[in-house]
């Protein structure tokens, strides 16, 4: 995968996750790497559709990230 892809819009969602409550930014945060480090934005995409808001937006980013990145490296 490419991380510069999914780096980045990871980054701007643990941004996102600042305005949260401690403990719902880490239950997210942990999701959230699991489910990159698994390369999986399926899973990623149900949690934003558990969200809204800018929350919600940066999370439907960054499944989008994990999918480009895994089309890049299905072509390489």
């Amino acid at each position: 995968m490419s991380i510069s892809l999914v780096t980045e819009a990871a980054r701007v969602m643990q941004e996102e996750l600042i305005a949260l409550p401690a403990w719902d930014a880490d239950r997210v945060r942990d999701y959230l790497s699991d489910a990159i480090a698994r390369g999986d934005a399926e899973a990623v995409r149900r949690e934003g559709h558990t969200w809204s808001g800018a929350i919600a937006l940066s999370l439907f980013s960054l499944a989008d990230a994990i999918d480009q990145a895994a089309d890049r490296a299905a072509e390489e």
